[in-house]
């Protein structure tokens, strides 16, 4: 199964969220990017697409939080 992966990085004075490397968005601060990172995690997981969100970057390795699964289709 595919996973989406949605990178939170900071680059020259903007807050980039991408997609498979696709630029998404951009947004003034950390916390925005990655409620916008997470917002389209979810609704991807709604469409049946496993996703996982980066971070930054500490010590040269990116935060990454949980996997979030495809939601389960209702009969």
């Amino acid at each position: 199964m595919l996973t989406r992966e949605y990178v939170v990085r900071h680059v020259s004075g903007l807050w980039h969220v991408r997609c498979d490397g696709r630029l998404v968005s951009g947004q003034p601060t950390r916390m925005d990017a990655l409620q916008v990172a997470e917002a389209l995690a979810y609704v991807g997981a709604l469409r049946g697409e496993r996703a996982r969100v980066l971070v930054g970057e500490l010590d040269g390795s990116p935060v990454e939080f949980p996997t979030i699964e495809p939601r389960p289709k209702r009969a």
